[in-house]
């Protein structure tokens, strides 16, 4: 994705180039009015190019905090996630509720292997962020992103399981760094390894005893076998249309 914006952004210089150059090798001098013109025109194209340049940048920034998040919930870095988080940020996953504010996300990370920090020997618990989907707002401060995750948690000589969900979460630029503002976690499937998804399906998880939620989950559903489908925080970008999965507006609902 980084060289991808490197070249594209490269690729918007070498126009505003190329435009310069033109301007600079007419025969006669342009008129007033006439150089007043291109002059406008080229300033239009340097900032049009410079926000083009910003929003590549800030894909390749909302990519790789989507990938870090998952490399330190495989490790049980529970305050490195936490501080991937706004002031204000909400995290809401699996049906356990929403927990509002860093602070309560950081005790939700840690309620997670209560008295663990770090990797565990004979633990495993590989999270990994697929088919990441990334819209940056023209305001250039928020953003939604939807992944994949694909998770194999096991504990060896006790049990192992597979499961696979999605994300649609919120980004936002707090002081000039982009964190995670919302983020929603659904898991469409778990299962037991020795069973497979063919022969038995978890359901969904319920709140915590020792760590209930500022609020209840803002989305009720059941996992596989229910055909949960994320809503989409996007519309379809070839015909503009928004199925009955999903809704453009879908992340009002989750504001505090």
């Amino acid at each position: 994705m980084r060289s991808e914006t490197l070249r594209r952004a490269g690729s918007l210089l070498v126009v505003l180039a190329a435009v310069a150059l033109v301007g600079c090798g007419r025969s006669a001098p342009p008129a007033n009015a006439e150089l007043k013109a291109a002059i406008a025109d080229l300033e239009k194209a340097v900032v049009a190019a410079k926000a083009e340049v910003q929003r590549l940048k800030d894909v390749d920034d909302l990519e790789n905090l989507a990938g870090i998040y998952g490399h330190y919930v495989d490790k049980n870095r529970h305050d490195d996630v936490a501080d991937l988080f706004a002031r204000d940020g909400v995290v809401e996953i699996y049906g356990r509720g929403a927990f509002l504010g860093q602070d309560r996300v950081r005790e939700y990370m840690h309620n997670l292997s209560p008295g663990s920090v770090g990797p565990r020997d004979g633990s495993l618990f590989n999270h990994m962020h697929l088919q990441t989907v990334i819209d940056v707002q023209p305001d250039g401060r928020t953003a939604f992103v939807r992944s994949r995750p694909f998770i194999m948690f096991g504990i060896v000589n006790a049990n192992a399981q597979w499961g696979v969900g999605g994300y649609e979460n919120v980004f936002v630029k707090e002081d000039g760094v982009w964190k995670l503002g919302y983020l929603h976690g659904y898991y469409t499937m778990y299962t037991n390894y020795e069973d497979g998804w063919t022969r038995k399906a978890t359901p969904i998880f319920g709140e915590y005893a020792r760590l209930p939620p500022d609020r209840k989950p803002t989305v009720q559903y059941a996992a596989y076998p229910a055909a949960f489908v994320p809503p989409f925080h996007y519309k379809n970008p070839v015909s503009g249309r928004a199925d009955h999965y999903g809704d453009p507006t879908f992340h009002d609902s989750q504001k505090q």
